[in-house]
């Protein structure tokens, strides 16, 4: 049905009907034309039983009249009996149509009735009334056979008569109970007709509409209807093509947009970049002069020391107290010096690191070793860090994701920095608590989400604040105690896994109970 255009559905919709009419038009006449005529038999039926009954009675007349003939030898007896003979004739030659045997029979018995009814006519003329009443003895006889013939003759006819009847009545009814069931099938299957294919029509023309107003609600991923050959197919292969149109034009859309943060972050970090670069070659060379003379001072401290031993010595008590506290409080002060320029040091090359455009080679990489990797790397540093850093890593790896087109090192550098702040967090934790059964556990999760990978990293620590968690990405804010962080990883991880990548990164936290990161990179 579907494959026809809603025209030609139409047509043979209209030419079905138009059939079924014609065939219950048909029919009908049929069956009026069929009772039309078997009525008329029956009326002939009827006919021919009053003809019969007719000349029953004029028989009945006729040997009357001829038995008053011969009593009485009146004219007007004879003239009687002569009518009711031409009378008789008269239906039989009629009933002899239908039922020739039986009046060939009857003619047989009236003429033998005749013949004697008329020799004992003579015999009472001529006075023999002896004669005459034998023979008209034996034309009774003859009568009252050639009556019971008639009368026989009668009953058949009209017992004829009366199955013409019934049987007219019967196939009527029976052509009545026909017409109906044929006008409530011709009913049913019209409707059935008419339903199927309106149903053909509006079924996917609805689903058009609801396409239609999806597109216009904005809603590019709508089921479309599948084309076909009728003018909903066309108008299904229309909607098709503006939809792919509009999905084009909003992945084009987007990819402006993309490329228009991308620009503003490039242009907003410009600035920072250069300066960055002329602070690098301007500061570099000094720092390095402050730290590396702050060692080295010492270390001449160290010599002083040793070289002024003798004549501290025979210095007296106090006096040599005040020579080894001036001593240790120049090298406190020359470390703290040495630390805080390696400090800075620290914050200029985050600084460089941070205003450097990412890496735009992608390359195909297994997710779960690149995380593990990650681990691996943040661990070791951890434990490098924190002298007595213990904590229990989880893995709940994936194992059916395909591999992801990205960036490895660029996104090693997002792990590992969600990674160290997982294992400063639960470290932080486990130092502040009271609680003497807790475990810095960090769990770290990967999944196949088919157009996306997800990455999920999860520590029991301190937690984030909920009025801090809106800043955690902005470049210079931190979370950590003054020296502890330069506030530029997140904001780093930001880009890479936002700007760089197209996905996202989401945090959630309670205080003192959990943080947990996702990332969710696409696939294309």
């Amino acid at each position: 049905m579907t494959r026809l255009t809603i025209r030609t559905r139409l047509a043979v919709l209209s030419s079905a009907l138009l059939l079924v009419f014609a065939a219950t038009t048909g029919y009908l006449t049929h069956t009026l034309a069929d009772e039309a005529a078997a009525t008329a038999r029956a009326a002939d039926m009827l006919a021919l039983a009053d003809q019969a009954s007719s000349a029953r009675i004029a028989f009945g007349e006729l040997r009357y009249w001829n038995t008053d003939l011969a009593v009485s030898q009146l004219t007007l007896s004879e003239q009687k009996a002569t009518a009711a003979r031409e009378q008789m004739e008269r239906d039989l030659n009629q009933l002899a149509v239908q039922k020739p045997e039986r009046i060939a029979r009857v003619r047989t018995e009236l003429g033998e009735y005749e013949e004697f009814a008329g020799k004992a006519v003579e015999a009472y003329t001529n006075d023999q009334r002896i004669i005459g009443n034998s023979l008209l003895a034996q034309a009774r006889q003859h009568s009252v056979i050639l009556d019971e013939l008639l009368g026989s003759i009668v009953s058949e006819v009209t017992a004829d008569a009366i199955m013409a009847r019934d049987r007219i009545v019967r196939e009527a009814a029976a052509a009545t109970r026909i017409a109906y069931a044929f006008f409530l099938a011709a009913v049913a299957a019209g409707s059935l007709l008419t339903f199927l294919v309106l149903r053909s029509i509006s079924v996917p023309l609805r689903a058009l509409v609801e396409a239609m107003n999806g597109l216009i609600a904005g809603r590019v991923a709508v089921d479309i209807p599948p084309a076909g050959p009728d003018e909903i197919g066309a108008m299904a292969r229309i909607l098709a093509l503006f939809r792919d149109t509009l999905y084009e034009l909003r992945e084009t859309l987007d990819r402006l947009r993309a490329a228009q943060a991308t620009l503003v972050h490039t242009e907003k970090m410009a600035s920072l970049g250069q300066l960055t670069a002329g602070i690098a070659h301007e500061i570099k060379n000094p720092l390095n002069f402050v730290n590396n003379f702050a060692d080295l001072s010492v270390e001449l401290l160290g010599e002083v020391k040793v070289a002024t031993a003798p004549a501290v010595a025979a210095l007296d008590s106090d006096e040599r107290a005040e020579v080894d506290e001036t001593i240790e409080m120049l090298t406190d002060n020359l470390e703290k010096i040495a630390q805080h320029g390696r400090r800075a040091d620290s914050i200029v090359k985050s600084m460089l690191l941070h205003s450097r455009g990412g890496s735009t080679e992608r390359q195909s990489t297994d997710i779960n070793a690149l995380v593990e990797e990650a681990m691996n790397l943040a661990y070791h540093g951890a434990r490098a860090q924190y002298q007595d850093f213990h904590i229990t890593q989880e893995r709940d790896f994936d194992e059916g994701i395909a591999p992801i087109e990205l960036v490895p090192q660029e996104i090693t550098r997002v792990f590992l920095n969600l990674l160290s702040n997982g294992f400063y967090a639960a470290n932080k934790r486990r130092q502040q608590t009271e609680d003497l059964c807790y475990r810095p556990v960090l769990k770290v999760s990967t999944h196949e989400l088919g157009s996306e990978v997800e990455i999920k990293m999860h520590d029991n620590g301190i937690g984030i604040e909920p009025e801090l968690r809106d800043k955690l990405f902005t470049p210079f804010f931190t979370t950590k105690p003054a020296g502890e962080g330069t506030g530029l990883g997140l904001s780093i991880s930001y880009d890479i896994v936002v700007q760089q990548h197209g996905g996202t990164i989401t945090v959630d936290s309670r205080i003192n109970e959990f943080t947990e990161f996702t990332i969710r990179l696409p696939r294309r």
